[in-house]
């Protein structure tokens, strides 16, 4: 049995280059998702990761970063806009068939609060459970 390649979004922050870490130490694939190419990115690739730029708002993108991966650990973008990137990123990975989805959020999650962040974030919560 072949294991998991596994897609990390925001590979270069502070959760997900632990992540990228950690599951290089633990020998499984990883496809790092940066921003851009810089010496974060590149300190990823010396652990071992695989590095793929994208934009999180663009669908194609996303879905090049995806193909091959079975796996994926989401971190959302928390800026404006963030449920945009959220469902370009539910849409490229069904469009490549990506088996499992971890979203990793520090945000308050609620459908009635008075900030828009934490609204999109309750919204992005359902919409990731809707998804097999």
């Amino acid at each position: 049995m072949t294991t998991p390649k596994i897609l990390v979004t925001g590979a270069t922050g502070k959760t997900g280059a632990a992540l990228v870490a950690e599951l290089c130490q633990r020998e499984w694939p990883v496809r790092a998702m940066v921003s851009r190419e810089d010496n974060r990115s590149a300190a990823l690739r010396k652990l071992g990761a695989e590095t793929v730029v994208a934009d999180m708002y663009d669908p194609e993108q996303l879905y090049v970063a995806a193909k091959g991966t079975q796996r994926a650990y989401y971190l959302p973008l928390m800026r404006p806009y963030m449920i945009q990137a959220a469902n370009a990123f539910m849409v490229a990975a069904r469009e490549a068939k990506i088996e499992s989805i971890v979203q990793m959020s520090q945000w308050t999650s609620s459908a009635s609060p008075p900030t828009a962040m934490t609204r999109q974030t309750w919204l992005i919560d359902r919409t990731f459970s809707m998804i097999p």
